[in-house]
Formats: C-alpha cells, sequence, structure tokens
C-alpha cells in the first residue's frame, strides 16, 4: 500500500474515531466526558511518543546505509564520496586499465554502515571520502 494511501485511510479512521468520540461524550454527559478524555489522552500522548522514537530510529538506520563495493571485479580504481561540505576533486592520471582481477570469494551480502569495498578485486586506486568539512584534493601524478 502506498504512504498516500495509508495516509488517506488513516485520516479517515482518525474522523471516524473523533466523530464517534464526540457522540459518545454528548450521551454521557461532561463529567464522565472529561474523565474519558484525560484517559484517551495518556494513551494518545504515549502512542504518539512511540512514533517519534520509531521514527528516529528508522531514520538513523536509513542513514548509516552506507556505500560499497561488494563481490565485484574492477579493472580501475574506486572512488566513493559521501556527504562532503565542499568541493572533492579526485584525479587519477597515467595508463591504461588494467583488465579486470578476479574478484575474492566469499564476498560479504553487504557493505554495512560506511564505505567499504569487500570481496572485491581493483585494478586501481580506492579513494573513500566521507563527511568531511572542507574541499578534498586526491591526485595521482604519471
Amino acid at each position: 500500500m502506498s504512504a498516500q494511501m495509508q495516509a488517506r485511510w488513516g485520516g479517515a479512521a482518525a474522523a471516524v474515531a473523533v466523530a464517534g468520540l464526540a457522540v459518545y461524550f454528548a450521551l454521557v454527559g461532561w463529567d464522565a466526558a472529561q474523565r474519558w478524555a484525560t484517559v484517551l489522552g495518556l494513551f494518545v500522548g504515549l502512542a504518539g511518543l512511540w512514533v517519534a522514537v520509531a521514527g528516529l530510529r528508522r531514520g538513523r538506520r536509513e542513514a548509516a546505509a552506507g556505500q560499497g563495493v561488494v563481490g565485484s571485479s574492477v579493472g580501475g580504481g574506486v572512488a566513493q564520496v559521501d556527504g562532503t561540505c565542499g568541493n572533492v576533486r579526485i584525479r587519477h592520471t597515467g595508463g591504461v586499465a588494467a583488465p579486470p582481477p578476479t574478484p575474492v570469494p566469499g564476498a560479504p551480502a553487504h557493505p554495512g554502515d560506511g564505505q567499504t569495498v569487500s570481496g572485491s578485486a581493483v585494478g586501481g586506486p580506492v579513494d573513500q571520502v566521507r563527511g568531511t568539512g572542507g574541499d578534498v584534493d586526491i591526485e595521482q601524478g604519471p
């Protein structure tokens, strides 16, 4: 189910719940309605706190996904750049890329939470730049 459809169903359920509570509170009287509203407010507040904490944890997991080259055979080099706050210039000059080497068997299924090159054979340089607060220059001459 798409997020838009979930939002529509959630909004409809909330509207029905509010209408039902209004009718119920009108039938039972002001004093009983006030007691019920206090108890319901407590549970709604706790549910909101749980949703906020779950959203924060989900955001951290998604942000920590990382970049990875896993179980690959690369004839040239690998450059991974993430979260920089400035200019990044990576320049490798020189010879022609070598034929791809044979990858290393037994590579892990996922790259983890950072920048990784694992279970791979790389014929050139591996440059990994992450979370810098300024300019980054990586150069290799002939």
